[in-house]
Parts: structure tokens; sequence; C-alpha cells
């Protein structure tokens, strides 16, 4: 069989020296090595589950839905949006923090997902995978991220040409530029197939890109993406959350580990997507094109208004108005980077009592060992 590659972070792991932790640790009962309890209270601990959402496949009956339908049935991805499984989001943010993929240096699509849990190793295929899952993982090796070079260099500018979408420098773009179908489209991707925490409402190039992918009958190894985006939760920041808990609770399922003494979580009756979040969608655009003309200048009747003050006045007027609406997004800009900075130093905070916490229990621990030694 052909070597796998490690990752820079597990040969990183492997070179620390081997440390259990401490006897009646919190999380003694999950990890063999105290590097491992170090690695998830640093990225992990204070992270949420992103939470998951699954289609309502009724929905595609509707003629309305036609292109929708076929673009997941091309894409081998009908039964994997149904999925619907209570899960355990303690479990999955340990199994994520000693998370690793091996990939086979002669074929990127053969892989091995590693992590650790209650003191063992496991480790599951990608075939094992995609059986579990209900994906191919056959098709084109797109991370979801990086375009690949067999769909040319002008990629991007072509998604966006696709959608009817044109770009604005330092502008973002609201989900209201496509059609409904399209829009449940993305809805998908953002909760189902790559889960953000936040943005949903935003088309980011990579939607873009994945989108014209689909819309265009590329056949993608969804395995393979999926795999390449646990592998950003791992990497991404603490205050993200982190995807996919319903696929973990298959893959302990798969490998037998028990998890009845768990804490568990079941799907909410909003986590659906059906008619009730196509309305909302509709709802939602309708405000926003209603704010849309209300901002926008209302014809005659505010010239008949204006003009009585002359045309100087108007002039006068407007570059007042520039003047208010300016400083009005600057000041709502800086109140907005406050509040982030506060929610910021809040979680940072919590962390460190948390830490203090922990640091307090493991000199108990050691104080008390030192006594008991002494007293001998």
């Amino acid at each position: 069989m052909p070597r796998m590659k490690k990752t820079a972070r597990r040969q990183q792991m492997e070179d620390i020296i081997y440390e259990a932790p401490p006897q009646d640790h919190p999380l003694e009962h999950f990890f063999a090595r105290m590097d491992d309890v170090n690695c998830y209270l640093i990225t992990f601990a204070d992270r949420t589950e992103i939470p998951p959402r699954h289609l309502d496949i009724s929905l595609l009956n509707s003629s309305n839905f036609s292109t929708l339908a076929r673009i997941l049935e091309e894409q081998g991805l009908i039964e994997f949006v149904q999925i619907r499984e209570n899960y355990y989001p303690d479990l999955v943010g340990i199994a994520y923090s000693t998370l690793s993929v091996d990939f086979n240096e002669s074929n990127e699509a053969e892989f091995m997902l590693k992590f650790k849990l209650f003191k063992r190793d496991y480790e599951i295929g990608c075939s094992e995978l995609a059986s579990i899952w209900n994906l191919p993982y056959r098709g084109s090796l797109f991370d979801g991220k990086k375009p690949l070079e067999a769909w040319g260099s002008n990629i991007k500018q072509e998604s966006y040409a696709l959608f009817n979408i044109v770009r604005q420098p330092r502008k973002k773009i609201g989900v209201n530029v496509f059609t409904t179908e399209m829009r449940v489209l993305h809805y998908l991707l953002n909760y189902v197939l790559m889960p953000r925490a936040s943005g949903h409402g935003h088309v980011k190039d990579e939607d873009i890109i994945t989108m014209w992918a689909m819309v265009n009958d590329i056949k993608i190894n969804w395995t393979y993406f999926i795999v390449q985006h646990m592998i950003r939760y791992t990497k991404g920041l603490s205050s993200s959350g982190f995807g996919y808990v319903c696929l973990w609770t298959r893959i302990f399922r798969y490998l037998g580990i028990d998890v009845s003494a768990e804490s568990r979580k079941g799907m909410v009756p909003t986590s659906v997507i059906d008619t009730r979040t196509i309305h909302q969608m509709r709802r939602s655009l309708e405000a926003q094109e209603q704010e849309e003309q209300e901002q926008a200048p209302q014809g005659p009747q505010v010239q008949e208004q204006v003009e009585a003050f002359g045309q100087s006045s108007i002039h006068d007027m407007m570059a007042i108005l520039q003047r208010i609406e300016a400083n009005q997004n600057f000041m709502g800009n800086r109140f907005e980077r406050v509040e982030q900075s506060q929610a910021h130093m809040d979680r940072q905070l919590r962390r460190v009592n948390r830490r203090l916490h922990r640091i307090e229990q493991y000199m108990e621990i050691n104080i008390d060992e030192d006594e008991d030694e002494d007293q001998e």
C-alpha cells in the first residue's frame, strides 16, 4: 500500500514527549496524553457546534425547484442533504481537537481520517466515510476553496457572470441577487455542505465557484470536499464553531464507540429546510427591496418640495445629507467594532477563568501528592 503523507500538525503532536493527564483531571476520561488535553483547551474548549440542518425532500417535488432537484441528483446529494441524527457536541469537539488526515501521496482521493477518543486511536477510510454519509467519493478533487486548473484562469469571472452578478470593490454581495431556487442551493451550501457559523446572508467567492460547478454538472468528490472542510475547522479561530455534527454521530456508530453516557442533542423543528424557509426568504427579500425603495429618491414629489429652496439650496442640502450618511456609516462601524471587541474580551476572560480553575485543580492534586509523600 502506498505510504500516506502526514500532516505537519500530526508530526508535531508525535514529537511531543508523552505525559499522561493527572488523576481526577476533568478531561482525564477522554485523553491519554496531557498535550492532547492542552490542544483541546486551546483550540476547541470554547467553541460551540454549528446547528445542523436538513432538507425536506418533498420541496423538490414542486416544478419551481426542478433545476435544484436535477443538480442534487446529478451530484449524488439527495440522501446526504436529508441526514438527521442526534449528536454529541462535546465528543465532536474533542474528536476535532485530535483530528488528522493522512492523504495517499500518489492519489489524494485516497485518505485515512484519524482521531482520538476515550484514550483510544480511531481511523476510518474514505470509502467507508462515503458509505456511511451516502456520498460519492469519485469526481473532481475540489476543496471548496481553490478552483481546479482545468476550470480555467477566468473561473471566478465566469462564475459571477453565470448568475448575472456584478461585483463591486469592497462591497458585500447579498443573497438577494439569486433567484429563489438558487437561494435554496446557496442555503444548502452554507448550512449543510460547508456549514458556517455566520455570514449566511452574503455570497462569497467559494460559494459562487461551487455553485458554478454544480450547475454545470461537474461531478465533485463530496467526501473529499467535506473532509477538507473538517480540516479547516481544526485551524479556525476559537470564536468560530464546528460543523458536521450529525456526520460524526455516524462515524461513532460505525466504529462502535459507546456514546450512551454522553450529553446528547436532537435536531429541533426549525432545523428543517422546507416551504417555511422559502417564505422566510421571500419575506426578507421583500423587506430589503422595500427598504431600498424608501432610501431611494421619491421622484416629482420630493423634487417639487426641494425646488422651493432654489437650485443652490438643493446642492447644499445634498452635500449635508451625504455628510450625515457618511457620519452614520462611520459611527455604525465604530459601534459594531466596539461590540465585537467587547464580545472578544468577554470570551477571552471566560477562557482565562476556565484555565485558572483547571490550573488550581491541577495544583491541588500535586500539593496533595506532595503532602502524602512528606507524611510517608
